[in-house]
């Protein structure tokens, strides 16, 4: 998007303040208003099916973003989201818009602050409410947008996930504003994914030994078993301790590929009915299981990785994937595969670490 005349179309636009005509005609479903000078090439560069052109249109666009107006921020933000589902490099605008994430979730805490100030006021002017009211829905608009490019961006992003993972001061924020009601919960889930985070796995019976990698596994066990029996019936074939095959349309929902509204939408009753279970008995020592709905960060360590042991069906245990893994995004792939099963030598050293 070399074009001078949209950059600075849109350089403007981000610098403008926000008008109540703009949020009205977001809401009613009236769609964004953009610059006349660049409405119709905005519209003409998410065409483009170059990857290397639409990342170098994100950059362009990301560039305009710090400093300006919050909504228009997001609205270019937004943008760069979509040029990124239509295959721009995800981290071409990554952290200009995590750095807009961060600006939003201040921003609704402000909002709330507020909030609870009114409720302690007796007289307001006519013009503090009015006021009131349009600060609070430019930050509520512009969340919708910015939460959408986050989502859009972070889910393609393995790397970035990891790198923001690690800053406590944003899980602080999202965890008051979402006891709050104030962000949506798919926000958090997203922060808190395993990304390339090893697992080992003991078989005691055969003396086997297994080394698994997570990504973009959901916070809580469930998640990991749906996807670790897969992979190891996979690798050592079928009926490995006796167990019955995994369900091949659980794994494609637990892995988040090909679904369609069709078959796993949102508003499917269908969901409802969907139903998996353990094709193993995984425990920890001293434990007879260890439970679904626990964490991945819950488990013991051995060698400073965390490991479960595996071992034939002892009990039943069903879950309802959707209630336990919904999707967060379209985009997230989700995986836990092989990474080595140890030799016997090094197998039975763990073993003998354990206990076993």
């Amino acid at each position: 998007m070399g074009d001078k005349t949209v950059l600075e179309a849109l350089a403007e636009f981000v610098r403008a303040r926000t008008t109540a005509e703009e949020l009205d005609a977001l809401r009613e479903g009236q769609g964004l208003f953009l610059p006349s000078a660049a409405g119709a090439e905005v519209s003409d560069l998410m065409a483009s099916q170059d990857p290397a052109e639409l990342t170098a249109n994100v950059v362009s666009v990301r560039n305009l973003m710090p400093g300006g107006d919050l909504f228009h921020t997001a609205v270019l933000a937004l943008l760069c989201g979509t040029l990124v589902e239509r295959g721009a490099d995800p981290g071409a605008a990554i952290d200009a818009t995590l750095d807009l994430f961060i600006q939003q979730l201040d921003a609704l805490a402000d909002q709330r602050r507020r909030d609870d100030r009114i409720r302690t006021e007796r007289t307001l002017t006519d013009r503090i409410v009015t006021d009131r009211i349009m600060t609070d829905g430019i930050v509520t608009t512009a969340g919708q947008l910015t939460f959408m490019a986050t989502m859009t961006m972070l889910s393609r992003s393995v790397g970035t996930r990891k790198r923001w993972r690690g800053r406590p001061e944003l899980m602080a924020r999202l965890d008051g504003l979402e006891e709050a009601g104030l962000v949506p919960w798919f926000l958090r889930e997203v922060f808190t994914l395993h990304d390339d985070v090893d697992l080992l796995l003991l078989d005691p019976k055969n003396r086997r030994a297994y080394q698994f990698r997570m990504v973009g596994v959901r916070d809580r066990l469930y998640h990991c078993y749906a996807l670790l029996q897969d992979a190891l019936l996979r690798h050592t074939g079928p009926g490995y301790l006796g167990a019955e095959p995994v369900d091949p349309d659980m794994v494609r929902y637990a892995r988040n590929r090909d679904l369609g509204e069709e078959e796993f939408g949102q508003d499917d009753p269908g969901r409802e009915r969907m139903h998996d279970h353990l094709r193993f008995n995984f425990s920890v020592p001293g434990a007879v299981i260890m439970p679904g709905s626990a964490s991945p960060s819950e488990l013991p360590t051995l060698d400073g990785l965390p490991f479960l042991l595996v071992e034939p069906k002892g009990m039943s245990i069903n879950w309802n994937p959707s209630n336990m893994y919904g999707v967060v995004h379209e985009a997230l792939a989700a995986s836990v595969e092989l990474v080595r099963e140890f030799d016997q030598e090094r197998a039975e050293v763990l073993f003998v670490k354990c206990g076993f």
